[in-house]
């Protein structure tokens, strides 16, 4: 991996914790959805699998990570 990119509508959104906007666009960089598990995530991200899991549930909540099967999606929503 050569880095992430953070969209702005994730950047300007004052719901989201650091950790939740790094992990969001971890998985929006996934063109097809991601598939791996929150242990795999941790391990990119050089966080605590116990964080990647409540930042998932948190994100899931708040409507910017979704399902579609196995697949996870990110769904940003626009601020404007």
């Amino acid at each position: 991996m050569k880095g992430l990119w953070i969209p702005s509508e994730l950047m300007e959104r004052d719901d989201l914790s650091h950790a939740e906007r790094l992990v969001a666009a971890f998985i929006l960089s996934f063109k097809r959805g991601f598939i791996g598990g929150n242990a795999y995530i941790a391990t990119c991200l050089n966080l605590e699998k116990r964080t990647v899991d409540r930042v998932i549930a948190s994100l899931g909540k708040k409507g910017v990570v979704g399902w579609i099967g196995n697949a996870r999606f990110c769904a940003p929503k626009s601020t404007q």
